[in-house]
């Protein structure tokens, strides 16, 4: 019997998917589909893939610090053709990850005890960035009804040993595009706390049409000198393995201490990475054009067919990412339906409670797949809900 076109497509899809290592394809057993983790199951730009086989070639494994010398400059270049901000490339600096860019903002810029303002639910880690150094969080939730930041709201929640934002730019989880007028509203609130100000602006460039990006620190000179900026092109080139980053360091006093720490404390990024960094933030502009269609229409597809068949799932269309933050509280699967949906239907999705409270009875879905894995991965979470 002749395979279905569908049944044949996802079989190809999975059996190159599989033979990945990446903890995306490796951490659940082969029954489940993963659509949980930020990476795409998309191969990157391909002037990626050739720059990173001629360096396997040339076997150029010695020091190599061309690629990572020039990113700076590579990065503001980026920033100001495609989100109309050109940053100093002076205050650029090079980091492996951006995690590690924020981690060393709140080590420098905040004290013991001081309070760090997430607007959630917001991506799992930067909870542990500020309580695994002794901040606390100050958990200002943004509103449901389409996911905008109040900033009387924002006001509200800051105590008097508040001091610090960390901002997710466009937003992970919800998809949002914060408008200029929003992020505005924030940069008043934080100039008259003196709040220093944190922007996660690695989905930038993963941005919907009928949206547009505002870097944070392109709102006034006042905004950029108590804002450190951080960005990769990694979710945008599906290269986060490659471990290379930036961050605009806006505030001078963080800048300075940052001189001041010894010569190789923070490590450095590899040559593979800043090559396959410096390469699609020069020549991976046309390939991300196309990548955009590609997922907005991932995106449409899946809005639409929750939409028709599972009218119960509660769901804002992003305007940005390719995560999809599904409201599951209409089918009473508890704090966590992901962890139901991963033993009844097969399908790994991102904890909602991860996200932090605010993100009881939610669960975060990748579409950045193929359209054969996209609809199986939805087939099984219908069957799953209307099996109950």
């Amino acid at each position: 019997m002749t395979a279905e076109p569908h049944d044949s497509q996802l079989s190809a899809d999975l059996a190159r998917l599989r033979c990945s290592a990446g903890v995306k394809w490796s951490r659940f057993p082969a029954d489940v589909l993963p659509c949980w983790i930020a990476d795409m199951d998309l191969p990157t730009a391909p002037v990626v893939r050739d720059a990173l086989s001629a360096l396997v070639e040339r076997g150029d494994f010695g020091y190599h610090f061309q690629a990572a010398s020039a990113i700076p400059a590579t990065f503001s270049r980026w920033m100001a053709e495609r989100h109309g901000w050109w940053p100093n490339e002076s205050h650029v600096r090079v980091f492996c990850d951006v995690l590690q860019a924020v981690d060393l903002a709140l080590w420098l810029g905040t004290q013991p005890g001081d309070g760090v303002v997430l607007l959630t639910p917001v991506y799992p880690p930067f909870f542990e960035c500020i309580t695994g150094i002794g901040r606390r969080v100050v958990d200002c939730p943004l509103d449901p009804a389409g996911w905008r930041i109040d900033a009387a709201r924002l006001e509200a929640c800051i105590d008097d040993r508040t001091t610090a934002l960390l901002l997710c730019s466009p937003h992970n989880p919800t998809g949002r595009v914060f408008t200029r007028e929003e992020l505005s509203a924030v940069a008043e609130v934080a100039e008259r706390h003196d709040l220093l100000v944190i922007s996660d602006e690695i989905w930038a460039d993963v941005v919907f049409s009928g949206s547009h990006h505002t870097p944070f620190a392109s709102l006034s000179g006042a905004a950029e000198a108590r804002t450190i900026t951080a960005a990769a092109a990694s979710k945008t080139f599906n290269m986060a393995g490659l471990r290379c980053a930036v961050a605009h360091i806006g505030v001078s006093e963080i800048e300075r201490r940052i001189a001041e720490l010894p010569a190789h404390l923070l490590g450095a990024a590899g040559s593979p990475g800043a090559i396959a960094t410096h390469i699609a933030w020069t020549e991976g502009g046309p390939w991300v054009d196309e990548t955009i269609v590609f997922l907005e229409a991932q995106r449409d597809h899946l809005m639409a067919r929750l939409a028709a068949e599972l009218p119960g799932v509660g769901a804002t269309t992003p305007e940005a990412t390719y995560l999809a933050w599904l409201d599951l509280r209409a089918y009473d699967l508890g704090d966590d339906p992901a962890g139901w949906l991963l033993a009844n239907a097969k399908v790994a999705l991102g904890p909602g409670p991860d996200f932090g409270e605010h993100g009881r009875g939610f669960a975060r879905l990748n579409f950045a797949t193929t359209r054969a894995l996209l609809d199986e991965a939805v087939d099984r979470i219908i069957a799953a809900l209307e099996g109950r």
